[in-house]
């Protein structure tokens, strides 16, 4: 490491020490248990932080107060985000007044603008979580970190926390133009620092594709020290090109918003180590609440047992997993997110990010679909509580994306169904079926 990455580190666990060393514990904790998930002392470390956050969200919130004379947690139900959006107050602990609450904003690929409530140790922790399963995959404190995104539909970081964080933000959207491409490759080859990639999968793809087009030499530009692939499913492809091309092993990492890093493959491993150290994971059969078998298909439900502001008790992520042992360890073999059909731009190119992220902006939707009808006609469908007054606002963004001579038609549905694996599709590309 530079002297300069090195300074940085130290910088960041000084801070920490003054403060009283939260992060430090939490990320010893953290290492502790996802380690050794077996031993007697982990082991109890995870009953206690289920006992307290269920024991918390009886006594603290209106939604889980009737299950006081819980057994355990079975006896919790299952919620989603339209459960706890339809329910918001009842949610939030009692103990946390606002100040002392953290917002997060998220549509994932559902098309249901979320807002969540961490409490400062939830926050903290998600932080030592993110130290953790970073180093893990190759990333050391004070790296300077690319990070790709599409970084119109989040909260941008100002200039000052990216200087102290070092963090690079690329937007993926940019990377449909070549010569972006070439820059980012090109100040990848020229860096006298260490280097590492943390976004959509997609986008790692897409700088490998061109750099299959360009036809370069297989001499690997070995600046990176980690990339981690996030939101999307990483494939073979990428996986190979990018060992052939910059000399690193991606790992995936299955996380979320509204809870944080759930879990993460190891490095040359295409199962995912689960994150028991702060989360209950439970793999629910698709037609009822009931546990599935070892190596089936099913739900994955999250318990969050470190946000105790706005407590997440057996919340239904929307994706799908496959848990199974290896090792004599508890995994997920497989994640499976929503798909989104590939839609075209005004011009005939296709649009390689997720535009429904878009609605991160715009909580007063409860979801939103985006259907491409034809070739430059889109079509939306918005269920809300009531007139969307900011809907002019938002078609001009995606037209931002789309093109501005993209012809964009809405409807107000009550609900946009779920299709027979219980994801709900939130691009749909219709051009095939009338042609």
């Amino acid at each position: 490491m530079k002297i300069s990455e090195r300074l940085r580190a130290v910088i960041f666990w000084s801070i920490d020490y003054i403060k009283g060393g939260i992060k430090k514990k939490y990320a010893k904790e953290i290492q502790f248990v996802n380690e050794n998930p077996k031993l007697k002392k982990a082991i109890e470390i995870k009953d206690e932080a289920l006992e307290n956050i269920l024991d918390h969200v009886v006594n603290t919130t209106k939604y889980y107060k009737k299950f006081k004379s819980y057994n355990s947690i079975n006896d919790f139900p299952i919620v989603d985000k339209n459960s706890i959006i339809e329910n918001r107050k009842d949610f939030f602990s009692n103990q946390y007044p606002l100040l002392e609450k953290f917002k997060v904003s998220t549509s994932g690929s559902t098309g249901t603008p979320f807002e969540v409530y961490h409490n400062k140790t939830k926050k903290l922790r998600n932080i030592a979580d993110n130290l953790y399963f970073s180093k893990k995959a190759g990333f050391k404190l004070g790296f300077r970190l690319t990070y790709f995104r599409m970084w119109k539909a989040f909260e941008q970081k100002s200039k000052w926390k990216k200087i102290i964080q070092n963090i690079v933000p690329v937007d993926v959207f940019e990377l449909q133009n070549d010569q972006y491409k070439s820059r980012i490759i090109s100040d990848l080859s020229k860096s006298k620092v260490s280097n590492s990639w943390l976004g959509y999968a997609s986008a790692f793809e897409l700088i490998c594709k061109f750099l299959d087009k360009k036809k370069v030499a297989i001499n690997p530009i070995n600046k990176l020290k980690s990339a981690i692939a996030i939101s999307e499913s990483l494939n073979e492809y990428t996986k190979q090109r990018m060992k052939t091309y910059f000399n690193v092993t991606v790992v995936s990492r299955y996380s979320n918003v509204e809870n944080g890093i759930i879990a993460q493959q190891p490095l040359n491993e295409d199962y995912f180590l689960i994150n028991e150290a702060s989360y209950l994971i439970e793999i629910l059969d698709l037609e009822s609440n009931e546990l599935v078998n070892k190596g089936e298909l099913g739900r994955i439900v999250v318990t969050d047992l470190y946000n105790y502001a706005m407590p997440m008790i057996r919340y239904d992520t929307g994706d799908l997993g496959i848990k199974d042992i290896v090792d004599g360890i508890s995994v997920l073999k497989k994640v499976y997110g929503r798909k989104i059909d590939a839609i075209y731009n005004t011009k005939g190119e296709v649009i390689n990010v997720n535009l429904m992220l878009l609605v991160n902006k715009y909580p007063e939707l409860k979801q939103c679909q985006l259907i491409q009808k034809s070739a430059g006609v889109y079509h939306l469908k918005l269920n809300t509580s009531k007139e969307f007054l900011r809907l002019e606002e938002f078609i001009n963004k995606l037209k931002y994306y789309l093109g501005s001579q993209a012809i964009i038609t809405f409807e107000y549905v009550n609900e946009i169904p779920l299709l027979a694996s219980g994801k709900r599709r939130v691009i749909v590309n219709e051009m095939n079926l009338n042609s």
